[in-house]
């Protein structure tokens, strides 16, 4: 899955993917080729929602939601627990 900081250079890895420019692309999405490059560029200051959603469908992908899952603290004393004990056996 792609977070949001990794937006950009996603786009711009599938755009040049399918061989498109910036211009291209914003021409396809009915947007302008500065709003490409900004995105791009995880630029998002001034691109809505539906923008960057355009732009995903041309590039055969869909934006969606998911549960943030984050760990509970049971989780995490387990797992620093594990870690104490991979060191110890490298000893």
């Amino acid at each position: 899955m792609t977070t949001f900081s990794q937006l950009g250079k996603e786009i711009r890895a599938l755009r040049k993917a399918k061989g498109w420019s910036q211009a291209q692309l914003a021409q396809y999405a009915q947007l302008d080729r500065t709003t490409v490059g900004a995105l791009e560029r995880d630029n998002y200051s001034d691109i809505g929602i539906r923008k960057v959603q355009r732009i995903a469908e041309l590039l055969g992908k869909s934006l969606t939601l998911k549960p943030l899952i984050l760990p509970t603290l049971d989780d995490l004393q387990a797992e620093n627990a594990q870690e104490r004990e991979e060191r110890r056996e490298k000893k």
